[in-house]
């Protein structure tokens, strides 16, 4: 095929476009449809679909064998197939969290990337045969050695299950983050359990988008708004960070290039200060919190409501300590943030 091939999935009517070259389940992927599979090498089968209308291009091998039966209802792999032409196909999307099952994989450290003194880019590479199937925003458990396993926010898109990545921050208190800052090796074993999560984006509600990431819980975030950008949303977007010190924003250039490619973005990074004039606006009887993350969380979510009084029309997506969340959502949930419009993650931790 020379040409771009227009695709439309039964039964969610969703359309995603073929590149030359490109098969059917790398260019879902990469338009934000979260398509069923579990590898991208034609093994497991599970990226079979059926052709409704149009031709069917290219063909690769594979080793999954298609029963008599499956090729005469026009069933095909399409991680191993590329469009002949425009094209209807029938095929299995997750509708949300329910929709992915937990999945166990054995893998490796692939590489370490230094963001920042005291934050570390862990990169894993599962295996071509067996890769991750899950939504934006949500986390898994790594378990390396002996040690405990450590629930990480995955700061990848799903467009690319094999390639995942995580942001682990400096703590000599938590023998996961100390090991990878200090012992980690190329090729380490990996294990790798999850999905885990419900901080998923809602892609039909069409309101604004408020997105609050504390520290590295940024990792969540990144990959919320990669999903957002892979799916062309239209509605603005609101990026605000918190971290504990002016230098870090670790990935802040990053966060500035999305302007490129959303036309209503704002990123608003800020620095946690305990003596921030937005707490002189919290309202009557109201107590600063003593804890410290949930006094971060509260200045963030000031923050959001000093620039955006009214939130009726919003949807905001937390990504930082869960149980730090409660002050700050109750300064949301005065400026008019309907409860059911807000996501917080449920992961302990960043």
């Amino acid at each position: 095929m020379s040409d771009v091939a227009t695709v439309r999935m039964q039964p969610s009517g969703h359309e995603f476009i073929v590149e030359p070259g490109e098969t059917l389940l790398e260019s879902a992927l990469r338009s934000g449809l979260s398509v069923r599979y579990s590898c991208n090498s034609g093994t497991c089968g599970e990226c079979k679909a059926r052709l409704v209308s149009g031709k069917l291009g290219e063909q690769q091998p594979h080793d999954y064998v298609l029963t008599e039966r499956e090729k005469a209802d026009c069933q095909f792999l399409m991680c191993r197939t590329m469009a002949g032409s425009d094209m209807e196909i029938e095929a299995i999307e997750a509708g949300g969290i329910e929709d992915i099952p937990r999945q166990e994989i054995s893998t490796s450290i692939f590489k370490l990337r230094t963001l920042a003194d005291d934050v570390m880019e862990l990169q894993i590479r599962t295996p071509r045969s067996k890769t991750l199937w899950f939504l934006a925003g949500q986390h898994v458990k790594l378990r390396i050695n002996d040690l405990p396993a450590s629930q990480r926010s995955i700061a990848s898109c799903p467009c690319d299950g094999m390639l995942l990545r995580f942001h682990v921050g400096r703590d000599s208190e938590d023998p996961f983050a100390d090991y990878i800052f200090n012992e980690a090796k190329m090729r380490a074993a990996v294990e790798v359990e999850g999905p885990f999560g419900n901080l998923v984006l809602d892609e039909d509600s069409g309101r604004p988008l408020v997105f609050i990431a504390y520290e590295t819980g940024f990792a969540a975030v990144k990959s919320l708004i990669e999903h957002a950008i892979s799916l062309d949303l239209a509605q603005p977007v609101r990026l605000y960070w918190l971290v504990g010190r002016p230098e870090g924003h670790y990935l802040a250039n990053f966060c500035r290039s999305w302007q490129e490619v959303m036309d209503d973005y704002a990123f608003v990074p800020m620095v946690a200060n305990a003596r921030s004039p937005l707490f002189d606006r919290m309202a009557d009887g109201d107590v600063l919190p003593e804890n410290v993350i949930e006094r971060d969380l509260l200045q963030v979510c000031l923050q959001v409501t000093d620039d955006t009084p009214d939130l009726s029309g919003y949807d905001v997506y937390v990504s930082g300590v869960a149980s730090a969340v409660d002050p700050g959502r109750q300064v949301l949930l005065r400026h008019g943030l309907p409860g059911d419009r807000l996501f917080i993650n449920n992961l302990e931790g960043c």
